[in-house]
């Protein structure tokens, strides 16, 4: 059945042509606005996207035939060489990590553990080697290249203590056991090479004891000729307590006791035989 003129009119007359102008432009608009939306989160996401390249990481990856260890680790990378030729180094695992802005907080490995056994060791980062060649060798080695301004550190040790219970406790920044069976050489060896240390030692703060030598040694202190020096107001103490005590002191040598001077030496005029 054909329709009539007047419903002809009513899907084919300017008012009709109107509409589907305007409901063809929402329409583009819409699918525009989608268009950019998609492109916006692909530019992102190709953004956040990382470089990757190799074979897919197991969690057990090795080179060679290394030994086993009865190791409880969730990744195991092991690498056994017999490397004869071009003197280089060789690697298990090699982070490279460069940051170039100038506000800002980079650490290249970061490693947390929060614990709360009570039998056992508990260990952040352990190093073990087993040195059977005569080469050069190092449990944990740092190499430090100041270019700049302000601190550079080789090690730093950070330390904190909020125990408050009754039962001693010990923190300790570095310790240095020997675990023999023969004698180790140095428990701290600073030493120079093209460079020097203007300071070997620097100790800053308050405190009890500044070096304490408890162990029994030949020589508690060995200066090799060099100077042993005091300064203003210091004093030798002669006896466990600290009661007895030997000082320089305007212009004489001074023998305190108990806080007071009982024998004293002056340094002025001429040379002559006590």
């Amino acid at each position: 059945m054909s329709k009539s003129g007047e419903e002809r009119g009513a899907t084919s007359g300017p008012r009709a042509g109107g509409r589907r102008r305007l409901l063809g432009a929402a329409l583009s608009a819409a699918l525009g606005a989608v268009a950019m939306a998609a492109g916006r989160a692909q530019q992102a996401v190709e953004q956040r996207l990382l470089k990757t390249r190799g074979e897919v990481l197991r969690t057990d990856v090795w080179q060679g035939e290394p030994p086993e260890q009865p190791l409880d680790t969730m990744i195991r990378l092991r690498r056994s060489d017999d490397s004869n030729g071009r003197p280089m180094t060789h690697e298990v695992l090699s982070l490279i990590h460069e940051e170039k802005g100038r506000n800002s907080f980079p650490w290249t490995i970061y490693s947390s553990l929060e614990t709360h056994h009570e039998v056992g060791d508990a260990c952040v980062l352990c190093s073990r080697l087993h040195k059977r060649g005569p080469g050069w060798s190092a449990g944990l080695h740092s190499e430090v290249f100041n270019h700049n301004r302000a601190v550079a550190l080789g090690v730093n040790v950070e330390m904190s203590n909020d125990y408050t219970g009754t039962e001693g406790t010990a923190v300790i920044g570095v310790n240095v056991l020997a675990k023999g069976p023969k004698d180790a050489d140095y428990g701290l060896h600073i030493h120079e090479d093209a460079g020097r240390f203007r300071t070997g030692i620097g100790l800053e703060g308050r405190g009890d004891t500044a070096i304490d030598v408890r162990g029994t040694y030949g020589v508690g202190v060995n200066l090799h000729g060099n100077e042993l020096r005091l300064g203003k107001g210091g004093s030798i103490a002669l006896d466990e307590a600290g009661d007895v005590r030997l000082r320089y002191h305007e212009g004489a040598l001074e023998v305190l006791k108990g806080g007071k001077r009982v024998v004293y030496l002056p340094l002025e005029g001429e040379d002559r035989r006590l």
